[in-house]
């Protein structure tokens, strides 16, 4: 996935956006789609505007720029959409350094996880907040983006809360050496026929 489709997503929702509200949304810890810098959409934007595919929709006279998607943009989002293969592979800055605690003494390792557990923490409370305040917070909250919108967010939630289960098996695995991983880690052995 490019990061122009990342933004004609974005903007398809509707609602003009401007950079800063796009760099928000990217950078959101409920919103795991995507990540970009700012730099990197200002420029994607400037690209967009000049291929056609977004158009400007107001500027202030501070320079504010809001965009919106325009036809030929919904084409190729609708495009890549059917006929691009996704990209399955997935860079996780978090999960290559709890592969590689090992290479650490125990209470560096234990302050790295620990870590990570907050993290998990914080993003499992946003989300359940945000979906036990969905219909009081959108007005059209049952239109098909939302809908669309709630169901993945239910799938990060439950993502969330499996991580955290297997961060305290990981625990155990690290502060017990004696017992085997596939008895620490539920499901690590395979079921039996």
């Amino acid at each position: 996935m490019a990061l122009r489709h990342a933004i004609l997503a974005a903007l398809s929702r509707g609602k003009p956006r401007t950079g800063y509200d796009l760099n928000s949304s990217f950078n959101d810890v409920n919103d795991r789609a995507w990540h970009a810098s700012p730099s990197q959409v200002y420029s994607e934007l400037t690209k967009m505007e000049k291929l056609g595919l977004i158009d400007i929709s107001e500027r202030n006279q501070r320079g504010r720029t809001s965009y919106i998607i325009n036809d030929e943009g919904l084409d190729e989002l609708r495009r890549w959409l059917l006929h691009d293969q996704p990209d399955h592979g997935v860079r996780d800055d978090a999960m290559l350094r709890l592969l590689n605690l090992w290479t650490l003494d125990d209470a560096d390792a234990a302050y790295l996880l620990d870590a990570e557990v907050t993290f998990q923490r914080q993003r499992q409370f946003s989300l359940t907040h945000l979906l036990s305040n969905w219909e009081e917070e959108r007005e059209d909250y049952d239109s098909p983006v939302w809908r669309s919108r709630r169901a993945l967010y239910t799938l990060w939630l439950r993502q969330t809360t499996l991580t955290l289960d297997w961060l305290d098996e990981l625990r155990v695995v690290l502060e017990h050496p004696e017992i085997p991983v596939p008895d620490a880690l539920e499901g690590a052995a395979p079921a039996r026929a």
